[in-house]
């Protein structure tokens, strides 16, 4: 078929529609090798019909010939049509164009100062050229500063959970906001080892609640603090690749399109938006329904305090959530304490129970090796000293008692076995006070609030719950329990 399609094409048979039906045809890593279909194409360059000239062009980008480059970027000058001028760039991206890279500048230069041509069309032709120049260019990687002017930042936490970050911002000022705690600082750094919280994003002045139009966000970013942010917050103010995230309650691909292309006309010589290698993010929440707030994300600070988190299996937890519940259990907790978790999974939870406060012994167990694996080399990376067993948590024979027990339990979604799941949490929790010493706790995560409160009135002889927990995460429900081992 490809080979009849050629055959057209260099016979001038119905030469737009077999054009079309090979570059369809093409993977977008294949190259073409015909010379006879090669002498075509930059034949029909020049054609009249600009269809033809695009689509010429997109084949052309399939040859791995030193002259493809220049003859593209000739057509690219010569040509009238915008959306043939797509297909220049397009079919330059699949070539080495290091030769011409100062062209290509030259061009993004022309792009970005034109206020003739479509600006639909300029946005295109910059989308595909951005990313291209990007690649081939050594962009200064800016610094953040380590001490600039105020910046308001919003450290996201698990929702209701705002407390839990406290007393570790006390000496800055500081406020509770819906998405977490509100803090004013000159060091964003200062924030980076704090281990409960999710994110770090930073409200643009002027872009909360804005409606879903945009024209009304546009207008709103003309009024922002956008570019005073990132004076403050970079040592340079040259150019800054971005990357614009939806996070709204339903993609919206036409609105975001649209705020880009009013981006690239507001700030034209300050932000260019590219898919990879971005430098900051604009995200995009909808916190109210038909309403957008705007946040700075800062993508190239470093936040290494999670870094040991190698491997992940289904089920693991996110660090920061770990380490929130142990903020909660945090008053119930003896350094150089002996610490047992039964369901260890790939030991997120009980590592950040290590770094929180000192143990004198740690030890994971796991009837799942692939769990267990996944937990000795994020122990690994997190350098520290944990003992891991591939045991069912239902037979194991201690030795000695311990004085915490930390898990997060099995739940339904992980079995799909009702009776056993309750068969699992009802031996388990008869043999609490068989693990766990008397005055010990038992600090308990997880959805299946019914089979602990079933087995905390069953035990009431020797378990007592002190504290108890909603934690919200997305559609489900989970809950955190504080449990003593009576003497």
């Amino acid at each position: 078929m490809r080979e009849q399609l050629i055959h057209n094409i260099i016979n001038n048979k119905d030469i737009r529609q077999n054009l079309i039906a090979l570059k369809n045809d093409m993977r977008d890593d294949e190259q073409l090798v015909s010379e006879e279909l090669y002498s075509k194409l930059k034949v029909l360059l020049h054609d009249q019909d600009p269809k033809i000239r695009k689509n010429a062009a997109l084949l052309l980008g399939c040859y791995g010939k030193t002259a493809v480059k220049s003859l593209l970027l000739n057509a690219y000058r010569e040509e009238e049509k915008d959306f043939v001028k797509e297909s220049y760039l397009k079919a330059l991206s699949k070539q080495n164009v290091k030769s011409i890279i100062n062209d290509l500048k030259a061009i993004q230069a022309e792009l970005l100062a034109d206020e003739h041509t479509d600006s639909k069309h300029i946005q295109a032709q910059l989308k595909i050229l951005n990313p291209i120049i990007l690649s081939y260019t050594t962009h200064k990687k800016k610094m953040i500063r380590l001490l600039h002017k105020n910046v308001d930042v919003i450290l996201t936490t698990l929702p209701y959970y705002q407390f839990t970050l406290f007393e570790y911002v006390l000496h800055l000022k500081y406020k509770p906001v819906g998405q977490g705690v509100l803090v004013r600082t000159n060091s964003v750094y200062d924030l980076l080892p704090l281990r409960n919280y999710r994110d770090m994003i930073i409200p643009i002045h002027k872009c909360a609640n804005m409606p879903k139009n945009p024209e009304v966000i546009i207008e709103c970013f003309r009024q922002s603090n956008l570019l005073d942010l990132l004076d403050r917050l970079f040592d340079s103010n040259e150019v800054f690749y971005y990357r614009l995230s939806d996070h709204l309650r339903e993609k919206d691909p036409k609105l975001i399109q649209a705020v880009v292309k009013g981006l690239y006309d507001l700030y034209l010589d300050k932000l260019l938006n590219v898919v990879n290698n971005y430098e900051i993010e604009i995200i995009f929440k909808e916190l109210r329904e038909g309403y957008v707030s705007a946040y700075l994300k800062l993508s190239t600070l470093e936040n290494p305090r999670f870094d040991y988190r190698k491997e992940v299996i289904s089920n693991s937890m996110q660090p920061y959530v770990a380490a929130t519940l142990l903020e909660l259990a945090k008053p119930y907790m003896t350094d150089h304490a002996k610490v047992l978790d039964p369901f260890v999974g790939s030991g997120i939870t009980l590592i950040e129970r290590c770094l929180m406060r000192p143990t004198s012994f740690a030890l994971g167990l796991d009837i799942y090796s692939k769990g267990l694996e996944a937990a000795k080399r994020n122990t690994k990376a997190a350098n520290l000293n944990i003992h891991y067993v591939n045991k069912d948590a239902l037979r194991f024979v201690n030795g000695e008692m311990f004085d915490e027990i930390i898990t997060d339990m099995p739940t339904y979604a992980q079995m799909r076995n009702k009776q056993e799941l309750e068969k699992l949490y009802d031996t388990f929790f008869k043999r609490i006070h068989r693990l766990v010493k008397p005055d010990g706790y038992a600090f308990i995560y997880t959805s299946e609030i019914a089979l602990v409160e079933k087995n905390l009135r069953i035990n009431k002889g020797y378990l007592s719950l002190i504290e108890h927990y909603d934690v919200p995460r997305g559609k489900n429900q989970f809950y955190f329990f504080i449990i003593q081992v009576r003497s």
